[in-house]
Parts: structure tokens; sequence; C-alpha cells
């Protein structure tokens, strides 16, 4: 049965801000939270509030067993599987009883995951959803089936506006040299996605392929080269994928119009544990909470695998599952200028950012194309902690991703933020984070902090990183503003790793001006020379945009 691709849209208000030279987003909820990362998606009404913060939860409301009020069965439309119903089991007894009576009672066991005690059930109505409650017992849990999707294809920026594209140089900007061709050997990766098809630039590549759905589209379907793009990379050959010498196992949870659900995605999640992967790369999602997702993320963790997925493309002040999970790498776009892309999410749940704007990638059979979204963006994760892992025998998988977040760079909101996380990936940081003698003081980003905004004045913070590999013990900063006299703020001492940040309050008056907001920074290091002085200044021009009336 096909069903119509669910819309995972948010309504937001647009503000647009100038930076760089190019035009990033900052969306707005229509009421303001005083910390809009923690704030829970509500997409439909059978979204309710959970007891543990920030997590949006769908699951059923049964009437007791004692009880004659029937269920609401309402599976939400364009977001579950009309009619089926998934069921947990407190325990094992409880889930052999209910296998071996279900036939008797007429009851459509479409799938069973033996390791979660957990099954897929038809449902068509409120009758037999009662009927499945009263059989299964007070300690089984229910959910609906919500659909799993590839991130929805980010439309082209408005009129005038765009962000940088990567092309070619994705790689190169990631800090990865030349001679990675042995980079992830030894770590197996696993792909959850559409499948991957032959394509030249996988031709050398070690992949092998599992299927879990059953896909009657064909090669026109939209996203029929989505798990391809994604492969080549990770694997592709000639300089395309981040970690060449990984093996991948494709796993295929989506049809090729890039539709799943929540059920095969577990299960691709324990096939992957089962197949040996140390790393899991998963570019897709969905806004309805389910407990077998959850319970196929904590076996793979309990397992010692990295999860990685993308944050989707919504531009949306929410994170889909599984990468709104604790301790799954939920990773961000940005373009080449460091930007989170406009349509990437942003949320407490983003961990780290990547390319994801106009990166080259294989698609189809002997296709290229220019990907972007945070689909693109979490292959270079999965792939930097699969190279960090083959370059480093000692560590973990989940030491190889404290790594991979460790040495990223700080961009956006210093610290931490809602948009990119710790910062973009960097492999150069990581791959030399032992060699001794490196001085890099970076003049990180320009963030105008919407949120602390007055009728009169808008924050903006110049953020400062110490990337290198000593402590600096004397850093200032030169700032330009509207090319008028420097003004040199001294910013003190730096340890390894260490963000700082200089605020100035622009007038709002200025920020509105066609012209925009010119800045221009300078990093100075007084004992000592700047091992890389290419991410000692930065320039942008800031300019927000009036709201649509």
């Amino acid at each position: 049965m096909r069903v119509k691709r669910p819309l995972f849209k948010l309504i937001l208000l647009l503000g647009i801000v100038y930076t760089g030279g190019h035009l990033a987003y900052l969306y707005f909820p229509f009421e303001a939270p005083s910390d809009p990362a923690d704030q829970s998606p509500r997409i439909s009404n059978h979204v309710v509030s959970s007891p543990q913060a920030d997590r949006a939860v769908s699951s059923i409301e049964f009437a007791s067993s004692e009880s004659e009020t029937p269920l609401d069965f309402q599976p939400p439309s364009n977001l579950a599987q009309s009619d089926e119903l998934l069921v947990n089991f407190g325990n094992i007894d409880s889930y052999q009883r209910f296998n071996e009576s279900a036939n008797l009672h007429g009851i459509e066991i479409i799938a069973r995951n033996d390791a979660l005690l957990a099954l897929r059930l038809r449902v068509q109505d409120s009758i037999g959803a009662n009927q499945i409650r009263h059989l299964a017992g007070s300690d089984a849990s229910f959910d609906y089936n919500y659909l799993v999707a590839a991130p929805l294809i980010p439309q082209p920026a408005p009129s005038g506006g765009g962000s940088t594209p990567f092309l070619d140089r994705a790689l190169d900007w990631l800090g990865v040299p030349e001679n990675n061709q042995e980079w992830g050997k030894g770590i197996t990766i696993a792909l959850l996605d559409t499948g991957v098809s032959d394509h030249s630039s996988l031709e050398s590549s070690s992949i092998s392929q599992l299927d879990l759905i059953e896909d009657s589209g064909g090669d026109e379907s939209a996203y029929h080269g989505h798990g391809t793009a994604i492969a080549s990379l990770i694997v592709g050959q000639e300089g395309l994928g981040i970690a060449p010498a990984a093996e991948l196992v494709s796993i295929q949870v989506m049809d090729s119009d890039g539709i799943g659900d929540s059920f095969t995605l577990a299960e691709g999640i324990l096939q992957a544990v089962e197949s040996g992967a140390t790393i899991v790369s998963m570019s897709l999602g969905s806004y309805g909470y389910t407990s077998v997702l959850e319970n196929a993320v904590n076996f793979a963790l309990a397992n010692d695998v990295v999860l990685v997925a993308s944050a989707g493309n919504d531009g949306a002040n929410a994170a889909p599952y599984p990468a709104r999970f604790e301790n799954v790498i939920g990773v961000a776009a940005v373009d080449a200028d460091s930007q989170r892309a406009d349509f990437s999410n942003f949320s407490s749940s983003i961990d780290i950012a990547a390319p994801g704007v106009d990166v080259i990638a294989a698609w189809g059979e002997e296709n290229w194309i220019r990907f972007s979204g945070t689909s693109a963006a979490a292959p270079y994760v999965a792939g930097g902690i699969a190279a960090t892992m083959s370059l480093d025998a000692q560590l973990s998988p989940q030491e190889a991703a404290s790594t991979v977040l460790t040495y990223s760079d700080d961009t956006a909101a210093p610290g931490k933020d809602a948009e990119t996380g710790a910062g973009s990936l960097n492999m150069d940081r990581v791959i030399n984070r032992d060699e001794r003698g490196i001085y890099d003081a970076a003049v990180g980003d320009f963030y105008l902090d919407i949120q602390s905004s007055t009728e009169t004045t808008t924050p903006l913070q110049v953020t400062v990183q110490n990337r290198g590999t000593e402590h600096l013990p004397n850093v200032s900063i030169s700032l330009s503003q509207n090319n008028g006299y420097p003004q040199k703020i001294y910013l003190g001492s730096l340890s390894e790793h260490e963000t700082t940040s200089y605020t100035l309050y622009l007038d709002n008056s200025q920020l509105a001006l066609e012209s925009g907001y010119s800045i221009d920074a300078e990093i100075q290091l007084t004992s000592r020379k700047d091992s890389r002085p290419e991410n000692d200044t930065k320039s942008g021009t800031l300019r927000i945009l009036p709201k649509d009336p």
C-alpha cells in the first residue's frame, strides 16, 4: 500500500540575517519560548507530554482491562500507519502467550521481534485495539506505528538569498588529507536508508546489502538515489568518501519514496548490531515516539554501537526521532561559511554539524547530484568517527565519537548551542590532536542573539576559540564596525579547546538598513606566531529583514 509522504512542517515566522556575504535564516515560533531549544514539537493531538522533560511522546492511552470504555483508536493522519499498532511486552512469558493465542482471536501479526519482545499488529478499529489490550495484559505498552521518512529535499532559498555551496570541496573543508584511502579500514558502518545502487564511485567499495522493506517504486522515485548518495559520502572512492576503506552494510528500511516505519527502523538497528557494525548512520526521522524504537536504540548503545542521525530539513525548532533520543548523535547541516543552513532543524538534541549544502554525491546509477540537507551531514560525522577509530585502534566507538565532538569548531552561539551543537566537524583537529606545538586562535563566528534583543539593540557575540594544542597566554581581537576605526579587546588566555566571546550591542535601526551592518574581526597573539593564520580573520555584513505583516 502506498502512503503519501508526510509533510513534517511547523508554521514559523521568518527573519533573515546576512552574514559573511550570504543569507542565513533565523526562525522564531509564534509563541517565543524562553529557551527555544527545550520546546517539544506538538505535531498532533496524539502527541502528549511525557514525565521526562523535552520529549514528545505518542503512546496510546488505553482503558484499564476492567473498564468498559472503548479505546479511541485514531492514528494521526499522514504521521502513522492507519491500521497498525505496536505492542511492547514487559516479559517473555506474556509475549509468548500473546503469540500463541493471537491467531485464535483473529489478530493478525504483521511482524515480530523476539529480541525486543515487540509485535507489529494489524488493527481495523477501536474494538480490535481493545481486544489486543485485554489479551496483551497490563504490563504491555502500545504505540502507533509512526512513519519514518528521509528529510524533505531542501527548497531553493528565497530570491536574493542563499548559502555558500561546498560542491567538490567538502573533504578539504573538513581537513581530510588527500591520502585518506585507508581511513575507516577495519571498521563496519551500517547505513539505514533506501538501499544502495551500483555506481562507479562505489565499484571498489566493500558494501553488503540487506532489505527489510518491500519496495515497489522505480528508478524515477524521488528518493531512489538517497541511500546511494549517502553511501558515496562515506565510502565513495577517488576523493569522494570520508572513510573509503570502511565496510558498509546497507540495510534498506525505507522505500524509494523515502518512506518507512518505526518498527522496521527498530529492526534495522538490531540487524546493524548483529552485522557487527560499530557505527550506524541514519539520514531519516519521525516526529512520533515509539517505545519499540527507543528500546532498539538502547540495545545498540548497550552493545557500544554509536548511532548518528540527521536533524531534519524543516528549519524548525524540533528534532525528529531517532536524533531526538539521548545519546544518539544529532547532526545539523552547515554551508561552506560554517553557517547553519536555513533548512536545518535546531534543537537541544543537536550535537554537531557537518557539510550539507550542495555537496557532490552519487545518485542512482551513474548519476551525480548537488546533495543538500542534513541527510548529507550525518554520513560525514559517521564516517569521521569511523576514520578516527581506524587511525587509533585504542579508541572504543564511544570514545571516538567523543573525540570528534571535542575537536569540533565552535560555531553559532558560543559553546554548545541549539543550532550546531558542539560546532562543525573538523577532522584536521581530530587527527592532529596529539601533535604539540600548534598555536591556533580562530575567529569562530558572529552570532546575533535575537532572543536577547531589546527595542533598540541586538547583542552580537564574536566567538574566539583555541583550536590548537597549546595554551595561549595572550589573545586579543581587533574589531571594526561599519568600516570605522579598529577597537582592540584583550581576551586574556585560552586553554586548549577553550572558547570565549566578546559581545557588541548593535543598533537595530542600522541592522535594518539595506546596506546592513558590517563587522571585521582579527585575532592577535602577543607571544606566539599563529600556526594557522587562515582562520585569524572574519568579515561579515549583518542585516535583519522586517517580518512579513
